[in-house]
């Protein structure tokens, strides 16, 4: 189904209420400096007068292990391609006003890949007695001592991201689930596959067929986003311009300009192989010109507008992806560096700026 991406949200509510949660009261900017600013597919997510440099964690928010609910299995009805809820889905009375965060094991069938456990977030909508089938976003946490998929949420804020866009949206949001591409040891596969294990394989092939065997979800790429912060937004590009027919949409926050162990030498040898033909292959400019053209693919990108290191990066994979054929907004965080302050708010914005393009909210008002 073809859909129109919407200009803006009337007044800018949703990217205001959603960028201000994220940031809550660790020092970014709250919601009266981000209305009014809902980006647009040819413009730039919001400016603000405030910066995004704290970098205090807050304190870790329980998680919920409870099952998934009993009518989000998927049974024997066909699951759609996509859908267009913004303009079909009636909220029930009783639908929940948050959604639920829980633990999920996803096993390694197919890839062997040693993985934590992953996290999932259920929207109100899931969480009725007859639940729509919905997008899935799936995310990732950056790499550094003892990372992993409670990253997301403990700095990332992202069950109050996305309770922000169910109060605006209805309900709806997508289904996200943040699975370990890292590993027990949070060592960096670079999700691919090879000797520090078939992280790719796990993305592409174990955690969809997990995702579709337990929740009920649409099939589309168009309805599927893979994105992340750091070595997780490298790895977004990496799988978005490498395995378009699965994901539709990305969101790359801070990240490489391809999968690295440090020094290309090491990076050859220890992820590759020794093979630099596959290491070449597998960078992400290489993958998009193979690639191209991306008609379809939505692509968010964005890095703090002080991060030294990973900030001038972004214009040149935006470019690159925009090169390729990719529908590209890029933003440059006001104050931001290379932390979890300035993720959340990429991440919450990126994640606003889909949803109409994921049919959860009206075109063009």
């Amino acid at each position: 189904m073809a859909r129109t991406p919407r200009a803006g949200r009337a007044c800018g509510v949703a990217v205001g209420l959603v960028v201000g949660i994220a940031l809550g009261a660790l020092g970014g900017w709250g919601i009266a400096s981000a209305v009014g600013v809902r980006p647009a597919a040819s413009a730039t997510p919001p400016t603000a007068t405030a910066t995004a440099t704290a970098t205090v964690r807050p304190t870790p928010a329980p998680v919920s292990t409870a099952g998934i609910p009993a009518a989000e299995a998927p049974g024997s009805t066909r699951a759609p391609a996509d859908l267009d809820l913004a303009t079909t889905w009636t909220p029930p009375t009783d639908q929940p006003a948050q959604g639920r965060l829980l633990r999920v094991t996803i096993p390694a069938t197919t890839s062997h890949f040693v993985a934590r456990q992953a996290l999932l977030y259920l929207p109100p909508a899931a969480l009725t007695p007859d639940p729509p089938f919905l997008p899935v976003d799936v995310l990732l946490s950056g790499q550094s001592r003892g990372a992993g998929p409670d990253d997301v949420q403990n700095a990332g804020r992202i069950e109050q991201t996305m309770d922000a866009l169910a109060t605006v949206d209805r309900g709806l949001t997508p289904i996200v689930v943040v699975p370990d591409q890292l590993g027990p040891q949070s060592a960096n596969p670079m999700c691919v596959d090879g000797r520090l294990g078939n992280s790719r394989t796990y993305l592409t092939d174990d955690v969809p067929a997990w995702v579709t065997s337990h929740l009920k979800v649409q099939t589309a790429a168009s309805a599927w986003t893979i994105g992340g912060f750091s070595q997780g937004g490298t790895c977004a590009i990496q799988l978005g311009a490498g395995d378009p027919a699965r994901f539709g949409n990305l969101i790359d926050v801070s990240g490489e300009r391809g999968p690295s162990l440090g020094t290309e030498a090491k990076t050859i040898a220890e992820g590759f192989a020794g093979n630099r033909a596959a290491w070449a292959a597998a960078q992400p400019a290489a993958l998009l010109r193979a690639g191209a053209p991306f008609r379809a693919t939505n692509a968010f990108f964005a890095a703090g507008a002080l991060d030294a290191a990973y900030g001038p990066v972004m214009p040149v994979m935006a470019q690159a992806a925009r090169a390729a054929g990719m529908h590209v907004t890029t933003w440059a965080v006001p104050g931001g560096r290379h932390n979890w302050t300035t993720a959340r708010a990429a991440l919450a914005a990126g994640l606003d700026w889909l949803q109409p393009r994921l049919g959860l909210a009206p075109s063009g008002t």
